[in-house]
């Protein structure tokens, strides 16, 4: 039979919020430390544990874990280094990115690039502060309802084997 000491301990440790301390990957699975207790008297860091991310057959998403990253350790059995991280909660050294609210959805890279899309209004905006490769293996297909419009400082390059203009 389990004591009601150690029944209190396993309970306060299936949900813990915590804060990276150390990341790896290993055979395809983003691993990190967790630093779960961290006051005067106790200072806890979890085993490597897996990070839930967006993946299965159809489509994977990686975002790589950081350090400091504030995150959730879910333990089911109550043993903080069984668990798993379930990432990222806004805090005050990761706030949303400027512009997100009910309606848009942004993705805000450390480099300044951003994108996102307004479904009220119905806009995607792209924003990046590098170079845009685009390619395919077949056809790149771009129409308009209404202007596009091509615009840069400097040289507009086009190479092909045949131009068609209507």
């Amino acid at each position: 039979m389990i004591s009601p000491a150690e029944l209190k301990r396993r309970l306060s440790n299936i949900i813990q919020i915590g804060t990276v301390s150390a990341t790896k990957s290993k055979d395809g699975k983003a691993l990190a430390r967790v630093v779960l207790d961290d006051d005067a008297e106790n200072r806890r860091v979890s085993k490597f544990l897996p990070v839930v991310s967006l993946a299965n057959s159809f489509a994977k998403v990686w975002f790589p874990i950081r350090v400091k990253e504030q995150v959730l350790v879910i333990s089911p059995f109550g043993n903080a280094n069984s668990g798993f991280i379930i990432r990222s909660i806004f805090n005050k050294g990761c706030k949303e990115p400027s512009g997100a609210n009910e309606h848009t959805c942004v993705v805000e890279f450390e480099d300044g690039t951003k994108f996102s899309y307004d479904t009220k209004n119905k806009k995607l905006d792209m924003n990046c502060v590098g170079d845009i490769d685009i390619s395919a293996d077949g056809n790149i297909n771009i129409s308009s309802k209404k202007k596009i419009k091509i615009e840069a400082v400097s040289d507009i390059d086009v190479d092909a084997s045949m131009i068609y203009l209507n």
